[in-house]
């Protein structure tokens, strides 16, 4: 069986890639593939709207669909293989992610949010669960309905979660219910196909489950932006990219957080920072980074990617970029640090 992953032009495909490597680490009969994502001028040939994806609220399920099935047509994709259509588009429903047939949408953020965990594992656990559900031939359009659709939660992978953070429930158990699993003998689902999902969802349990030794406090270290605006945390001095170091160090003197709605607004200052980072900077660049929610997102990912990287994950989390606020047309942005701790010196370059 294979299973295609792609996303929409806005959101990470670094993002989808690690998603891959995550799936194929537990061995067995379905293979995860990259497909390489569409252009917006190959969306918008079939689907008009997606000429400004900015500027989308929300789409239908069935308009999802109908990306995925675009997908199929210009990738040739087989109707025996799954398309994962990975998304920062939000969906009618509000859902995390929703299937019909071999096609299946996730929307790929806000997982931070609710799992306080990297974005990856939650659409890893997304791209498996949809799969099943599928194989099971549950009935989403009616839950209340669908025997097999748990609500309220139990601990199952089928577990509804209409209470977002409901999510953390089935994630940390990684269980598959008596039920469920019934239901996949009577739709004589492949007992191979059940055990790959059942593994790779109790690997992917070890990144949310707590223990006493793992949530031991650990205190922030000072960050020190020195004069040539090298950022060195404790003893360490980081390795980020101009436009991460940019990003960093204008929310350490913005420890209010900023709203993406409006981050626009703060373009020169950007600007400046950036002309205080590097020689002959370009403001096209701070403007990709300004334009909308979506454009904002990638950097924000990679950004605290590479602080969990190099600072490990329990420092990192004094530093990282966390949402404190998500609404339909803006999230709010802050690093969760004391103004004690922070050190900005002046510049040398003006």
């Amino acid at each position: 069986m294979i299973v295609h992953l792609t996303a929409t032009p806005e959101f990470p495909i670094e993002t989808v890639k690690e998603v891959i490597l995550i799936l194929n680490e537990t061995s067995g009969i379905m293979e995860f593939r990259i497909s390489v994502p569409l252009t917006v001028q190959q969306f918008s040939s079939r689907h008009k709207q997606m000429v400004d994806i900015g500027a989308i609220e929300s789409l239908s399920f069935e308009e999802l669909f109908e990306l995925c099935n675009t997908v199929r047509l210009f990738r040739t994709i087989p109707d025996e293989d799954y398309v994962v259509l990975v998304t920062s588009i939000k969906n009618s429903e509000d859902w995390f992610s929703a299937f019909e047939s071999r096609n299946i949408f996730i929307h790929g953020l806000e997982w931070e949010y609710y799992t306080k965990k990297d974005a990856k594992y939650g659409i890893a656990y997304q791209v498996v669960e949809n799969i099943f559900q599928t194989l099971l031939e549950l009935n989403i359009d009616d839950p209340k309905k669908e025997p097999n659709i748990h609500e309220p939660s139990i601990g199952c992978i089928n577990d509804h979660c209409r209470e977002k953070f409901d999510i953390m429930i089935k994630l940390r158990t990684a269980d598959i219910c008596d039920s469920c699993l019934k239901r996949a003998e009577e739709k004589k689902v492949n007992p191979l196909i059940v055990t790959q999902i059942y593994q790779t969802i109790n690997n992917l349990r070890q990144k949310f489950v707590s223990s006493s030794l793992l949530n031991i406090k650990t205190e922030p270290e000072k960050v020190i932006v020195n004069p040539d605006r090298e950022v060195i945390i404790g003893p360490k001095k980081l390795k980020l990219d101009p436009v991460n170091k940019v990003i960093f160090i204008f929310f350490l003197r913005n420890l209010d957080g900023v709203k993406t709605k409006y981050i626009y607004e703060c373009e020169d200052n950007l600007y400046q920072i950036y002309k205080e980072v590097r020689d002959n900077p370009k403001k096209k660049t701070i403007k990709n980074i300004t334009a909308d929610i979506s454009s904002f997102e990638p950097y924000r990912s990679k950004l605290n990617k590479a602080l969990i990287n190099q600072l490990g994950p329990h420092l990192a989390e004094h530093y990282i970029l966390n949402s404190v606020e998500i609404h339909d047309d803006y999230n709010r942005y802050k690093i969760n640090l004391d103004k004690e701790y922070i050190t900005i010196e002046p510049s040398k370059r003006k």
